[in-house]
């Protein structure tokens, strides 16, 4: 199938301006109407948790968006662009931890089905006709697996730590990454692919695994005093407890 480029550069610099948005945005505009009882700074703002994985996104995937214009590559341009936006669909799940008490599985499945989907998404990138780009595409459906750490279900699930799981999958990605660099070593072009390896490991090696370490360091960081996963909005806020009965009425006034 024909690969627009034009179209695709528009769309990774569409990613790019997001994310810088996001970026420099002032504080007040990051931050969202808490959730009674969820976990936010002293200033009640954004929880640090949101704050943190905002940082991420406007810091290393964004090098990552702009190290991937810099090959003029089509394909990989619509892999990463579709890479950048399960990050995004992962930060509406990351705002929904902080804000909500654990869900029952079927509304956990519901909210971590856009991520799930774009993540098979990259993934059918790498498969059929292989092209020179193969092991660029490989590399990143390898990546997209450390979005899972949100689904960790408890030490009886079979799956790693948040930490090491996202550790596990820049292993299975690096064998790819490799491989790009040999395919593109002391060929013309060939230091803007190692740039853009070296920045998908500073993403999912460094930055994500030291966010999943921090921030949901024995599972997803789920807000006991929160609210119902399916009363949730992004930006806005999940039902939580009932509000407060009202106040007494005034004494009566005297005759």
């Amino acid at each position: 199938m024909a690969v627009n480029m034009e179209s695709l550069v528009a769309r990774l610099e569409a990613v790019a301006a997001r994310l810088e948005a996001q970026a420099g945005a002032p504080a007040a505009a990051k931050t969202t109407t808490p959730t009674p009882g969820a976990k936010t700074d002293a200033a009640g703002g954004v929880a640090p948790s949101v704050a943190a994985f905002d940082a991420l996104i406007a810091g290393p995937l964004a090098e990552l968006v702009a190290a991937t214009g810099a090959l003029g590559d089509a394909e990989i341009a619509d892999a990463t662009a579709l890479f950048a936006d399960a990050f995004n669909a992962e930060r509406t799940v990351i705002e929904c931890i902080a804000s909500c008490r654990k869900p029952e599985m079927d509304a956990l499945q519901s909210l971590l089905a856009p991520v799930g989907d774009l993540m098979t998404r990259v993934g059918a990138k790498s498969e059929g006709r292989r092209t020179d780009a193969f092991n660029h595409l490989k590399a990143l459906a390898e990546a997209s697996q450390c979005l899972s750490f949100v689904a960790h279900l408890g030490p009886d699930a079979g799956m790693s730590l948040p930490g090491p799981h996202v550790t596990e999958t820049w292993q299975s990605a690096e064998f790819y990454a490799n491989k790009v660099l040999v395919q593109h070593r002391n060929t013309e072009g060939g230091a803007a692919h190692a740039a853009w390896v070296s920045a998908l490991k500073r993403l999912v090696s460094v930055a994500t695994r030291d966010y999943a370490k921090e921030h949901h360091t024995t599972g997803p960081a789920w807000n006991p005093k929160g609210g119902d996963v399916r009363s949730f909005k992004p930006g806005g806020a999940a039902a939580g407890k009932a509000p407060p009965p009202p106040p007494p009425p005034p004494p009566p006034l005297p005759p």
